[in-house]
């Protein structure tokens, strides 16, 4: 019989292995409509077309990512089979290797420390949440913290191995999301003389080396994208090279911010450590940066990268977790200098505002969208919720871990457990597509004639496991008379499903719904039904 006491040891052991707690809950939450429906689309296009240079949604070429997430994804499902819980499964195990990569840098860092910032990573609720999502922000981040480690060792010991580390790091960051990664990695080398210290001083051609290597490593990526656009036409070889980068720096086409949005959130995003902090005892913990190397390395893989993104056009707010290692970083040397830092005791709000929340979605009002979900299954979802709730408690209450950031990771883990069935109770059970997938699906295998508008972003390529993307139509009123008995998928970026539509699901930017041909010709008019460029 496994002892209390065993679990307890075994959770405190590792925090990399911790995160892996995750994975029974990955499919609690329906896929997160338009994102990663439209990736995991992308991801199936590939795997049944056979394709895997050229990106395709909807049967078209797809410029906007490159194309290492939607490999990686195919191998995962390759070896526990086409499942949502599966895609999730890579992205949590990317997460977890984040952390235990920031684990070690901090060690190469501080050989005194024990783990601190890996903890302080694995306690950020923004993070947690995000490593169960299937996009490209948890991937890039694990990239750029390989990349991370290179530079570190290569300061220390200016060996090839870590060059050849940097390279990889370089490369696998451009094919996960493009050049971002020389913006993640440029202050840390070229800062590197300032945080690195030491006498004598870094010397500079190892900085230029690490930076020529850097660049090197997105010639992968440029093999990749002329083999992409080696039968396209030139319009669509420069959406690829050239749109994709540039666009989003210049002048965004989707996300456009001001240069401030950012600020107010960070707190938020860092959370729970700014409720848990002593703000009287920062200003000692602010000194430290003078004789620690891990508080300068963290700043400067943080900072400057906060400054470029506030001047980038397209702001969202994942964009910012690949800098979330380096705050980690810098707050477990904070920590290291002052184990009084954080308060215990605060930890507690956290459970009296889930509780609260937990209250609030049972006998709140429900959510718009929520009705078709079945009672049994929403009782379910708030019976998880509170014993996850009841079980971070205990914990905490019979934990005799005297480290307090491992204790409240630990328990804010399975905090962010219990959020995920009342984030699926109060907003994604109304964002839900199966039933639509389903509808289509089963239209399909009675042979009835199924269509889409033309701005679909690939919503149930996935879910409905289709053998090929629904066909696009450009006229529906058209399509209506020749398919009298048919149904078209609709997208709309705006407004209300018209009355004539059934199954709908009201998105974040619209609504999606299926309808008849004959509520086509019906109102053949309706705005809805004008077809309007795909959401990049």
């Amino acid at each position: 019989m496994i002892s209390w006491s065993r679990v307890r040891d075994g959770l405190g052991a590792s925090p990399a292995l911790v995160m892996l707690l995750l994975l029974p809950l990955l499919a609690v939450l329906p896929p997160v409509p338009i994102d990663e429906t439209r990736y995991l689309s992308v991801a199936w296009e590939m795997r049944q077309g056979g394709d895997w240079v050229t990106l395709h949604l909807n049967g078209l070429p797809y410029f906007d990512k490159p194309p290492l997430l939607f490999w990686l994804l195919n191998l995962c499902w390759s070896v526990l089979g086409v499942s949502l819980w599966s895609a999730r499964a890579l992205m949590l195990l990317c997460g977890a290797g984040c952390v235990a990569l920031c684990q070690r840098i901090e060690r190469r860092l501080s050989p005194e420390a024990s783990g601190e910032a890996a903890w302080l990573l694995l306690g950020i609720l923004f993070f947690t949440l995000f490593s169960s999502v299937v996009m490209f922000d948890i991937l890039l981040c694990l990239c750029v913290l390989l990349g991370f480690l290179a530079v570190v060792e290569s300061t220390q010991t200016g060996g090839r191995r870590a060059l050849l580390m940097l390279f990889v790091a370089s490369a696998l960051g451009v094919l996960a999301k493009g050049p971002v990664i020389f913006l993640h990695l440029a202050a840390p080398m070229l800062a590197a003389r300032w945080w690195h210290g030491g006498v004598p001083p870094l010397p500079w051609r190892r900085v230029g080396a690490m930076l020529l290597v850097v660049l090197l490593g997105g010639l992968p990526a440029l093999l990749w994208a002329w083999a992409a656009v080696h039968d396209l036409s030139a319009q669509d070889a420069s959406n690829l090279l050239l749109r994709q980068t540039t666009g989003r720096v210049v002048e965004s086409f989707a996300h456009n911010r001001p240069f401030w949005w950012y600020l107010p959130w960070l707190p938020v995003l860092v959370l729970p450590w700014p409720v848990l902090a002593r703000w009287r005892r920062l200003g000692s913990a602010f000194a430290t940066w003078r004789q620690s190397r891990a508080v300068r390395f963290g700043a400067t893989a943080s900072i400057p990268t906060l400054v470029a993104f506030c001047l980038v056009s397209g702001k969202q707010l994942h964009y910012l977790l690949p800098l979330l290692p380096g705050v980690a970083i810098v707050f477990g040397a904070w920590v290291r200098q002052d184990p009084a830092l954080l308060s215990m005791r605060r930890w507690w709000v956290l459970v009296v505002l889930w509780l609260g929340l937990l209250l609030w979605a049972m006998v709140g009002t429900e959510p718009v969208g929520r009705g078709h979900m079945q009672h049994s299954v929403a009782t379910w979802l708030y019976l998880l919720s509170g014993v996850l709730i009841v079980a971070a408690v205990l914990y905490m209450l019979r934990s005799r871990q005297p480290r307090v950031e491992r204790r409240t990771a630990l328990g804010t883990l399975l905090l962010v457990m219990a959020l995920l069935p009342l984030i699926h109770l109060q907003a994604l059970g109304a964002l839900d597509l199966a039933v639509i997938a389903q509808k289509v699906s089963g239209l399909q295998v009675r042979g009835v004639p199924v269509a889409r508008t033309g701005n679909d972003p690939g919503l149930v390529t996935f879910l409905a496991r289709l053998p090929e993307p629904l066909t696009e139509v450009a006229d529906p009123a058209q399509w209506a008379r020749q398919n009298p008995d048919g149904v078209l998928l609709v997208y709309s970026g705006r407004g209300v499903a018209p009355a004539g539509a059934s199954d709908t699901v009201r998105l974040a930017n619209g609504w999606a719904g299926l309808m008849s041909s004959q509520a086509v010709l019906a109102d053949p008019g309706e705005d809805a039904l004008v077809p309007r460029p795909r959401q990049p």
